[in-house]
């Protein structure tokens, strides 16, 4: 699964309100990974199994070809404040630091340490600059309802990870695996596209950390992918790939999640 095909539901979660309605959700690029050029390419569980299994949760309107989900019901939406980006990109920082904490503690995942795609610090410098640039009121933001949510989503896959008798041969690792490149991946690319039109929007144009990397960013990509095919395709168990692919829809669940508090919706009304 490329991380374009993740671009469409980012998309579609945006709001539609005046500013955002230049957001198209067709895909300005074709997917790679078509019958045409996958009968050539090496096996990939990546861009095979799970590009296939998130394609079953698009809509007919996102992936006219593939889509098979209904389209959710839209809720009611406004155009952002700097207030509400600040808390998207507070409780980004949350998920993202157990994605870190996570990686960077469980020896099965070291392959996936440095690999530049960290998104902390940048979330860090990102936010101090908003507070000190256009909004003061950014300095006393916490954490809201969704990063948390996320985080915690993690750490129990973490836990399980631990609590098993061997955590690379467990099916919380091929959970938490599908959920790690999902993630990481959908910002490099749909991720940039809200960078955009929040920088138009809110921020006279200016462009944040969070949509810059130290390097090749399509390099490190590749990188990551290859050691995530390995793992899949070398090392795991059927039972862990199919805990990788069945984790898909709590992929889109959680990191859609954050999304919503760029249509102001910060969850007050759920039990």
């Amino acid at each position: 699964m490329r991380a374009a095909a993740t671009v469409l539901l980012i998309a579609t979660a945006l709001p539609a309100a005046s500013g955002w309605r230049t957001m198209r959700t067709r895909p300005t690029t074709r997917l790679a990974s078509t019958k045409e050029s996958m009968a050539d390419a090496p096996k990939s569980f990546v861009q095979g199994d799970l590009r296939a299994a998130a394609m079953k949760l698009h809509t007919r309107e996102q992936a006219p070809k593939e889509g098979e989900a209904e389209a959710p019901k839209r809720r009611p939406k406004r155009d952002p404040t700097v207030l509400d980006y600040a808390q998207f990109l507070l409780d980004s920082k949350v998920a993202y630091a157990e994605f870190e904490r996570i990686v960077n503690t469980q020896e099965c995942l070291k392959d996936f340490r440095n690999t530049g795609l960290e998104r902390v610090a940048a979330l860090e410098k990102d936010l101090a600059t908003l507070a000190a640039d256009f909004d003061d009121d950014v300095a006393g933001l916490e954490a809201g309802k969704f990063g948390p949510e996320y985080a915690k989503k993690l750490a129990d896959l973490d836990a399980d990870m631990s609590a098993s008798d061997n955590a690379a041969e467990s099916e919380a690792l091929g959970r938490f695996m599908c959920h790690f490149y999902n993630h990481y991946f959908a910002h490099t690319a749909g991720g940039r596209m809200i960078g955009n039109k929040m920088a138009k929007l809110l921020l006279d144009g200016k462009k944040l950390a969070f949509y810059e990397w130290d390097g090749d960013e399509k390099a490190m990509g590749a990188k990551v992918r290859e050691n995530i095919d390995a793992m899949a395709l070398d090392a795991w168990s059927d039972a862990q790939r199919d805990a990788c692919i069945d984790e898909t829809a709590n992929t889109f669940k959680y990191s859609g999640s954050l999304l919503r508090y760029l249509s102001g919706d910060y969850g007050e009304d759920e039990a």
